[in-house]
């Protein structure tokens, strides 16, 4: 803590006597009264003050102190010899002296100015408090504004940045990017028998089955309705038919409770070189078209045109 400011219009008053030393003792501030007393002063300004002597005091570790209060005598122009009535006060790097002939104001000043730094020091930190909020909050609604409300996973907002950005990386790297596209077999009539109520259930189940497969640096998101989207970077044409069949299997061998066994179908396509999101899309689209057609609960891997996966 360093001590407060000193305020400008102290500056001008020659019925105060203001001065601040460094820890050398070097004047380094002196309002018009003390400016008043050196004019023909040729000995150091610490000389000013002959009761009590500066040089008895020591400056303080660390904070702030009040070293003295009461009657000082200083010497003034002429020899005059004036008895004021003031404070000094130190931190570590200063020591300021703070006299006058009515001292009960100045005092009371410099508790003002101490209180309202006090609270200009509250007040930054209830703003950064605040701001620190602001931020947790901003971050809460922009993950909101990516995730599927129902099943918790990444919405398709979320899906479209993630696509492009690995789409990019995966280039960079020559590797490929796997799109999955995952479609519930026959879920309109699981609404149509059981309700909307249990087919959120459903898609809920479906979702966290897909998830707890998933490999570290994979991801998942819900397209819309019953449709389901994994992203797999980096992994060969075998892993990924591999991989495919797992899921395949793990889904078809799970039981809802009311609905019973819930299978599904999957469309796969590996991007090429240069080839944007909606051309990849619409191959793992066209693949799960295959699927569903060939009798659902299926697993399709689409051929790249110029065959390179």
């Amino acid at each position: 803590m360093t001590l407060p400011p000193i305020p400008d219009s102290l500056d001008a008053i020659d019925s105060m006597v203001i001065a601040e030393f460094d820890a050398d003792g070097e004047l380094i501030y002196a309002n018009a009264g003390m400016r008043r007393l050196t004019v023909d002063n040729t000995s150091h300004p610490w000389h000013v003050f002959a009761e009590p002597l500066l040089t008895t005091f020591t400056l303080p570790r660390r904070g702030t102190a009040v070293l003295f209060e009461g009657h000082l005598t200083v010497n003034g122009p002429g020899d005059r010899i004036s008895a004021l009535r003031g404070c000094i006060e130190a931190s570590p790097t200063r020591l300021r002296v703070v006299a006058g002939y009515d001292m009960e104001a100045a005092l009371g000043a410099t508790d003002t100015l101490m209180d309202l730094n006090q609270a200009l020091i509250d007040a930054q930190r209830a703003l950064a408090r605040s701001h620190h909020e602001l931020a947790r909050r901003e971050e809460t609604i922009r993950q909101l504004s990516l995730t599927d409300t129902l099943t918790g996973i990444a919405n398709r907002r979320a899906l479209d940045a993630h696509t492009e950005e690995a789409l990019a990386r995966c280039a960079r790297n020559g590797e490929v990017l796997w799109l999955f596209m995952i479609d519930v077999d026959h879920f309109k009539a699981v609404n149509d028998t059981f309700g909307h109520a249990v087919g959120d259930q459903v898609l809920t189940a479906f979702a966290s089955q897909l998830r707890d497969c998933l490999r570290q640096g994979d991801f998942i998101a819900r397209l819309g309705g019953e449709e389901f989207v994994i992203l797999v970077p980096n992994a060969s044409r075998e892993a990924v038919a591999a991989f495919a069949e797992r899921l395949r299997r793990a889904i078809a061998a799970g039981i809802h409770p009311d609905v019973g066994r819930v299978t599904a179908s999957l469309g796969v396509a590996g991007s090429c070189p240069g080839e944007r999101a909606d051309a990849l899309f619409a191959r793992a689209d066209a693949a799960l078209y295959r699927a569903k057609s060939g009798g659902r609960n299926r697993v399709e891997i689409a051929a790249a045109p110029d065959g390179l996966v």
